[in-house]
């Protein structure tokens, strides 16, 4: 039982240290959160430094070590979520003829797994397969942060304001993007990432507190509101085919309705 609790402790910490990558987080902090004496975690995230899972940079702030990214890098590559989520994102394509995206949430930020391409010629790629992005920006952040409270979402903009500065919302802005989110059931962007690219995304569970999404995007002349809401509905009815949406309740805004030409 104390080297199971010790593991248990160790991989709590280096769950806390992936929640706050890339920023870096101290051991006072990491010790505060994790319900440790400040002696313990230094002893136990020293252990995980010490493996190359976290490094300990110049300021005393931990990260993800190489060999964390690395073991991410591998489960990506054959991750079951996105072997479950493919033919949802197929179907989603085929039918849209836009490009369909599935992001996970990783701590702060939303993780790209995987992309399916549609026919239609002028592509949307606001998303590399692999790349990481903060929550809050793009439809498939949108949605992944609106399952948030306001009080952790004003501290994650805090945390992350230098680099949501650039293209990002006020935090006024963000909170009123996403209590729409909440009330319509998906997110509904425009020009947040990329000049003239809109995107809808929406929000499912994988597993009890894991969330991912599903996100289309598309040249903003392609994405009327009642593009919008019908890709939505698509969405939705897609997820609910694939068991991940079970019992969900449609908003009349996620009805399938017939495609805007």
């Amino acid at each position: 039982m104390k080297g199971s609790q010790t593991v248990i402790r160790a991989l709590t910490l280096l769950r806390h240290i992936a929640a706050i990558h890339p920023h870096g987080i101290n051991v006072g902090t990491l010790a505060e959160l994790a319900a440790l004496d400040r002696a313990t975690a230094y002893r136990l995230v020293s252990s995980l430094v010490e493996f190359g899972l976290v490094t300990r940079d110049a300021s005393k702030n931990y990260r993800l070590g190489i060999e964390a990214m690395q073991l991410g890098l591998a489960a990506m590559r054959s991750a079951p979520i996105i072997d479950r989520v493919r033919p949802v994102m197929q179907r989603l394509a085929r039918r849209t003829d836009d490009t369909v995206f599935l992001v996970v949430r990783s701590g702060d930020y939303g993780h790209c797994l995987h992309c399916e391409e549609g026919s239609y010629p002028v592509k949307a790629l606001v998303l590399q397969v692999g790349g990481m992005r903060i929550l809050g920006i793009g439809s498939a952040g949108v949605t992944l942060l609106s399952a948030l409270p306001d009080d952790e979402v004003e501290a994650l903009y805090k945390r992350h304001f230098e680099e949501l500065k650039p293209r990002g919302p006020s935090i006024a802005q963000l909170k009123k993007l996403l209590g729409e989110t909440r009330q319509r059931g998906y997110a509904d962007t425009n020009d947040l990432v990329t000049d003239g690219v809109s995107g809808v995304g929406m929000r499912f569970e994988i597993e009890t507190g894991s969330h991912a999404a599903i996100s289309i995007a598309a040249i903003n002349s392609r994405m009327s509101a009642q593009r919008k809401a019908w890709i939505a509905g698509l969405i939705a009815e897609e997820l609910r085919t694939g068991n991940f949406l079970p019992g969900l309740a449609q908003s009349p805004e996620q009805q399938v309705v017939p495609a805007a030409t």
